[in-house]
């Protein structure tokens, strides 16, 4: 990615953090996610933070980074923006022209974030995160930093490791997995971003806690699926033995008891999951925010559909094209793009294992009116 590219694609986590992104910029969002799957995990951070931090956080801290810019305007340092483009010689000076020196204080914070560059984007959050975390006693030690062990998955790939405690975790493709070195000794916790399939060793005195973008996991030994990919609708957990405990981040007093053979689903999407409406239907989908649905089985052999990747096998059941789609460009490290929207309707029950990805669409054409192109690694559905 060219350094144009990655501003550009900062300055559109940038509108999607302050809710102000056009649908357009974040399906384009959404495609260089997919194209470039290491952004994932730094996105996913950057915005589990940015919730996290309540409204009064916020506001100090943006009035000591007024602060600071007050101070960089009386030293009468140039400064030019992600959006500026001048190239005329005789402009005014970037810190007089640019509305992020501007001496109104009205100006929300969201639209000073949508002009900062990348570098200072980032050192916004970092002053967020030091005024967040100081401590208002002074003292003279500093607590030493946390070591972290990580395994991830290229897009397209796959793999499996053994967690110190015995724990067996499957990672699926552009998945990601972090836990402190000391794993085990005290706490059994992991992050995860993407999709695994955890065989969780019993230890009644040390519960095993998955921490997933939407949800807290608490088991303390069984075997189960966790779905929680950022550019998916939805957040899943599928519990095959045993029993688990969900806790739904944006609704700490709800606490979800799975039953084996049983599959939450949550919804991802930020303004439905802050509704007070418990199990509400979102005004444009008639799906719920919150569900507890039984697992997909395949009619012919009875496997399990969620964990069916674990066996390298693409399983899917009455599935909309746009998910297809994504599971899709994971599985063969590709872009799929749709020419109409009711293409991504089109529904589609079946399994991929050893196909190509050519073949893959192949054997779709079958039940659907498309057709499509290859350019490198992009993919074109088109109307028959």
């Amino acid at each position: 990615m060219g350094q144009e590219q990655r501003e550009h694609t900062w300055d559109l986590i940038a509108k999607k953090l302050a809710g102000e992104a056009t649908p357009g910029e974040l399906k384009e969002l959404e495609d260089l996610l997919r194209a470039h799957p290491e952004l994932y995990y730094p996105l996913q951070t950057i915005a589990d933070f940015w919730k996290s931090s309540n409204p009064g956080d916020r506001q100090a801290a943006e009035q000591a980074f007024d602060r600071h810019l007050d101070r960089i305007k009386e030293q009468n340092v140039e400064f030019v923006s992600a959006s500026d483009n001048r190239s005329d010689a005789n402009d005014l000076p970037a810190m007089e022209a640019d509305p992020l020196f501007s001496d109104t204080h009205t100006r929300s914070r969201r639209r000073r974030l949508l002009r900062l560059t990348p570098l200072l984007l980032l050192a916004v959050i970092a002053w967020v995160f030091l005024y967040r975390t100081s401590n208002p006693i002074r003292t003279t030690k500093t607590p030493p930093a946390k070591a972290f062990s990580e395994v991830a998955t290229r897009i397209g790939s796959r793999t499996s490791l053994v967690l110190p405690d015995g724990t067996h975790v499957w990672l699926n493709s552009g998945s990601r997995l972090t836990y402190e070195k000391s794993y085990g000794t005290s706490l059994r916790e992991v992050n995860l971003t993407g999709e695994a399939l955890f065989d969780v060793a019993h230890n009644a005195a040390k519960p095993f806690i998955i921490h997933a973008a939407r949800v807290d996991i608490k088991v303390l030994g069984t075997r189960f699926n966790v779905k929680s990919y950022p550019t998916d609708k939805t957040t899943e957990a599928t519990l095959l033995k045993g029993s688990i405990e969900v806790s739904i981040k944006d609704r700490p007093s709800e606490k979800i008891i799975l039953k084996p053979n049983e599959k939450l689903v949550v919804a991802n999407d930020d303004s439905a999951l802050h509704r007070n409406v418990p199990h509400a239907s979102h005004p444009q989908n008639s799906e719920p925010l919150v569900a507890i649905r039984k697992p997909a089985f395949e009619p012919a052999t009875g496997a399990n559909i969620e964990t069916s990747w674990v066996e390298d096998r693409l399983a899917f059941q009455d599935e909309e094209f746009a998910t297809l789609a994504k599971e899709m460009e994971r599985w063969y490290g590709v872009q799929i793009m749709f020419t109409h929207t009711t293409q991504e309707t089109w529904r589609f029950t079946g399994s991929f294992q050893k196909e190509t990805i050519r073949q893959a669409l192949e054997a779709l054409k079958l039940t659907a009116p498309f057709t499509y192109t290859i350019h490198e690694n992009q993919i074109t559905i088109h109307d028959k």
